[in-house]
C-alpha cells in the first residue's frame, strides 16, 4: 500500500481534506509528545526521538497506512499515560485536554479506529438494554437466560426475577403451563373427536402428526411471544433467545458458563455424590442442553456470538452476576 493511500471500501483513497486533517493531526500529537516530555522532565517521556520533521512524516504515513489504529493507539497511548503522571496539576490537566481533543480528532479521520462500530443494527434493536433509546410503551423487560449445568444459572436468573420484581420461567414452569393447556385442550378434543379414545392417537391428530417434543417446543414459543406483550419475566433456556429474535422481539440473551471443575464441585455438594457422578451428570445435561438448542435453532448453543452477555459465574458468585446484568439493563435492585 502507498503512503497516500487507506483501506477504504468506497474508493481505496483518502481525500486530499482528509490528508491536510491528518497532517495537522500529526503536528499536533508531536507537540504534545514534546511538551509531556518537558513537563515530566525525563527522557521515558518522550515517544517520537528523533527529528522533528521525520517524526512528523512518521506520525502522518502511521496514519494513513494502518486505519485500523492498532499501532497508531498504542502510540498515543504511550503518550497519555506519561502525562497523567506529570506532578503539576495545572499542567497535568492542560496537557489531558489536548490529549483527549487529539483522540476526538483522530476519530473523524476515515476508517481511524473508533470510526467504525461494530455494531448491527437489527441485533441492538432487539437488545434491552438500549430501552432507554429503542423501547415503545408495548415493550416489556425479558431477560432470556442460557447456562451450562452447574453454572448457577437457574439461582442466577431466579435471583434476578426476584430483584427485579418480574415472573421468572424456566422448563418445570413452562411443564405446568402446557400441562394445563393439554388438559383443557385433551378435554376439548374428547368432546369434539369421540371417535379417537386412544390418549396417543388424539394426541397424534391434535398435534398435526407432529412429535410430542416438536409440539411441546412450539407451543413454549407461542407462549413465549404471547407473554411478551403483556409482562416483564426471566426465562431460563427454552431456546427463549433465538425464539424472540426470530419473532422480533426485544429482549437481552445471557449465558452463564463457568469451569469444569468448579461446576463439578458445586454438584458435588447439592447432589452429595462423588466427582465421577458429578462429572457424568455435568456432560449428560450439558449435552442434552446442546442437541436441544442446535436443533431447533440452527445455531450453536454456547457460542459466544449467540448472546448479548457472557458470564463465568465463577468470577462472580450469584449476587455479583445479579448486579453485574442489573448494571447491564441500567436497572436497580427496584427494577426501576
Amino acid at each position: 500500500m502507498g503512503k497516500d493511500k487507506i483501506n477504504n471500501p468506497s474508493s481505496g483513497e483518502i481525500s486530499e481534506e482528509s490528508k491536510t486533517m491528518v497532517r495537522n493531526l500529526a503536528q499536533r500529537i508531536y507537540d504534545l509528545d514534546s511538551e509531556v516530555y518537558k513537563a515530566v522532565g525525563s527522557s521515558l517521556g518522550r515517544t517520537f526521538n528523533g527529528d522533528k520533521k521525520a517524526a512528523i512524516d512518521q506520525l502522518y504515513r502511521l496514519i494513513l497506512t494502518n486505519p485500523q489504529g492498532y499501532r497508531l493507539r498504542s502510540e498515543i497511548a504511550l503518550v497519555g499515560n506519561m502525562a497523567r503522571t506529570i506532578r503539576d496539576k495545572s499542567v497535568k490537566a492542560q496537557l489531558m485536554t489536548e490529549y483527549n481533543e487529539i483522540l476526538k480528532e483522530t476519530k473523524k479521520i476515515p476508517l481511524s479506529f473508533g470510526n467504525v462500530d461494530i455494531i448491527d443494527e437489527t441485533l441492538a434493536n432487539l437488545n434491552s438494554s438500549n430501552f432507554g433509546h429503542t423501547m415503545s410503551k408495548e415493550d416489556h423487560l425479558i431477560i432470556c437466560i442460557s447456562r451450562t449445568e452447574g453454572s448457577a444459572g437457574t439461582d442466577i436468573g431466579f435471583a434476578l426475577a426476584d430483584a427485579l420484581h418480574i415472573n421468572y420461567y424456566d422448563a418445570e414452569v413452562f411443564r405446568d403451563v402446557l400441562r394445563k393447556i393439554d388438559d383443557e385442550k385433551d378435554v376439548e378434543w374428547k368432546g369434539v373427536n369421540k371417535a379417537i379414545k386412544h390418549k396417543r392417537a388424539r394426541a397424534f391428530s391434535r398435534y398435526h402428526g407432529l412429535s410430542m417434543r416438536d409440539a411441546a417446543f412450539f407451543n413454549e414459543s407461542e407462549i413465549l411471544c404471547n407473554m411478551s406483550k403483556e409482562q416483564d419475566f426471566i426465562v431460563v433456556g427454552r431456546c427463549a433467545d433465538a425464539v424472540l429474535i426470530n419473532n422480533h422481539i426485544p429482549h437481552i440473551s445471557v449465558f452463564i458458563t463457568a469451569p469444569f471443575e468448579q461446576r463439578a464441585k458445586r454438584i458435588m455438594e447439592l447432589e452429595g455424590v462423588s466427582y465421577k457422578k458429578a462429572s457424568r451428570i455435568l456432560q449428560i445435561l450439558d449435552k442434552k442442553r446442546e442437541r436441544f438448542y442446535n436443533f431447533y435453532t440452527g445455531k450453536v448453543w454456547g457460542n459466544a456470538s449467540n448472546y448479548d452477555l457472557c458470564i463465568n459465574s465463577a468470577s462472580y458468585g450469584i449476587k455479583e452476576a445479579v448486579d453485574l446484568i442489573l448494571r447491564v439493563i441500567n436497572r436497580d435492585s427496584k427494577g426501576n
